[in-house]
C-alpha cells in the first residue's frame, strides 16, 4: 500500500515541476493526487481534505517560476500532511490511566485501524510497558471476524503475562469488550486494551 502511494506521490512532485502552479494547472494536479491517495485506500474525505488543504498552503506562497520548485512543493506536502497525522495536543497515557485510577474505574482503550497495520503487536506491547511502570492490565478480544485472532491475542498475553477476555468465533465483540471492563472494575485493574478486528471505511459489516 505505502510502497504505491510513494511512487504516485512521487511522480506528482515531478509533474509540479513541469508546470505552472496556478489556476487549471494547479487543479488537474490535485485531482491526481486525489485519485492516487483514494486509489490508495485513503477515504475520499480525508482525501478532499488534504488536497483542499495543499492547495489554500500553496496559494499562500510565491512559486518561484523557475527555482526549485519541486523541493517547495514537498516542503508544502509534508507539513500539509503534519495537520493530518500529528495531533494537536500531546496525549499522555499513564496520566489518563491515573486519572482513571484515582476514580476506581479502568481506562479503557480501544484499538481500530486497516488490517495488518499491527494493532495486536501494539496492544502486546503497550500492556508489557503498563506493566513495567507497575499499572495492571487486562486484554479484550473483539476480533471475533478474522481467523486466529483469538489465538494471536493468547499468544501475546501469554508472553506478556497478562489474561485475555474472549468469547467463540462469530460472538458480539461488544460482549468481549464488555466482560473485560466488568473484569476490569471487579479485580481492580487499571486499564483495558481492547483488540478488533481491522477493517476499510468501506466495510460496513464491521464498521
Amino acid at each position: 500500500m505505502f510502497d504505491g502511494l510513494k511512487d504516485k506521490i512521487s511522480k506528482f512532485f515531478e509533474k509540479t515541476s513541469k508546470v505552472e502552479l496556478k489556476g487549471k494547472s494547479v487543479d488537474e494536479l490535485l485531482d491526481e493526487l486525489r485519485l492516487s491517495l483514494i486509489e490508495n485506500d485513503v477515504a475520499l474525505p480525508v482525501a478532499d481534505q488534504i488536497c483542499s488543504t495543499f492547495k489554500g498552503e500553496l496559494e499562500k506562497v510565491e512559486v518561484p517560476r523557475f527555482g526549485d520548485k519541486k523541493r517547495l512543493v514537498k516542503s508544502i506536502f509534508k507539513e500539509t500532511l503534519k495537520k493530518f497525522l500529528i495531533p494537536s495536543e500531546k496525549f499522555d497515557l499513564m496520566n489518563v490511566i491515573d486519572r482513571k485510577r484515582e476514580l476506581r474505574e479502568p481506562a479503557v482503550l480501544l484499538f481500530m485501524g486497516v488490517n495488518g497495520t499491527g494493532k495486536t503487536t501494539t496492544i502486546a506491547k503497550i500492556a508489557y510497558l503498563l506493566l513495567k511502570s507497575g499499572r495492571t492490565v487486562v486484554l479484550a478480544c473483539s476480533d471475533t471476524f478474522r481467523a486466529g485472532a483469538i489465538e494471536q491475542l493468547e499468544e501475546h498475553a501469554r508472553r506478556v503475562g497478562v489474561k485475555v477476555i474472549k468469547h467463540r468465533y462469530g460472538a458480539d465483540p461488544a460482549a468481549a469488550a464488555f466482560d473485560a471492563i466488568n473484569y476490569a472494575r471487579s479485580k481492580g485493574i487499571n486499564a483495558v486494551l481492547i483488540d478488533t478486528a481491522g477493517r476499510m471505511q468501506t466495510d460496513k459489516n464491521l464498521l
